[in-house]
């Protein structure tokens, strides 16, 4: 039985392609070539004439063989951009985020009372205030050297580095952001709940909340998470020196 994979080499050349990945190629092509040959042999064709009509099926070999090449270094340039970016973004900032929940839950778990500090001298519940633990505070520098140092490590940039040491807040902000969303998507729902249960009264009006208000929420729970994450980063953040 002739080497239908030499044969096919020869009409397509040198793919420029990992010797194992132009192997399975190669492999690829004579298989679907030689079904096509044994459908051409059933019609009473001899063997290596089909093989030939198969083979004469492609028009243009040279194109062939460059359409093939840049379908192989597309997907392998996409494979790479997907592995990069898991390596040096997402993983350090999965690990920050969990380490900075961890410790959180951690210290509220063991009894941590956070510090109040109120916007007003009444001190009444309904006056804004700030939230801080302050324990949680001092260690997110630690956390954003983790997180900083495990992207360069892996290779990133000095984005790659600044997003995934500052991923806590950034998700506490996407979170704030889709939360009156919530909110009002619930108090749409409201009544046709009570209708399907029987209740006729009418549910409390929606207040937005005021703007005071969210402005301490995010400078709690955002900008100074973000300034312990960012303190700790810092280092990694500068380019690294040539070596002589």
């Amino acid at each position: 039985m002739p080497d239908h994979r030499r044969l096919i080499k020869k009409y397509l050349g040198e793919l420029g392609l990992a010797p194992r990945r132009e192997k399975e190629i190669l492999s690829e092509l004579a298989d679907h070539l030689e079904d096509h040959a044994a459908a051409l042999e059933a019609r009473g064709i001899t063997s290596e004439e089909a093989f030939q009509k198969a083979v004469g099926g492609v028009a243009d070999w040279p194109k062939f063989r460059e359409a093939i090449y840049r379908a192989e270094t597309e997907e392998a340039t996409m494979n790479y951009q997907v592995t990069y970016r898991t390596k040096v973004l997402w993983l350090p900032a999965l690990g920050a985020l969990t380490l900075s929940s961890t410790l959180l839950a951690l210290f509220q778990f063991f009894g941590l009372v956070p510090r109040f500090y109120w916007l007003s001298k009444t001190g009444m519940s309904m006056h804004p205030f700030f939230t801080s633990y302050l324990p949680w505070l001092i260690a997110l520098p630690l956390i954003g050297a983790f997180a900083a140092f495990w992207s360069q490590h892996a290779g990133g940039k000095a984005i790659h580095r600044l997003l995934a040491a500052l991923a806590p807040p950034i998700g506490m902000l996407g979170v704030f952001l889709i939360s009156p969303f919530i909110t009002l998507l619930i108090y749409m729902l409201i009544p046709l709940f009570a209708k399907g249960s029987g209740h006729t009264r009418a549910p409390h009006t929606l207040h937005a909340p005021p703007m005071i208000g969210v402005l301490v929420v995010l400078v709690s729970w955002v900008l100074l998470p973000a300034v312990g994450l960012l303190i700790g980063a810092v280092p990694f953040l500068r380019k690294p020196q040539p070596q002589s």
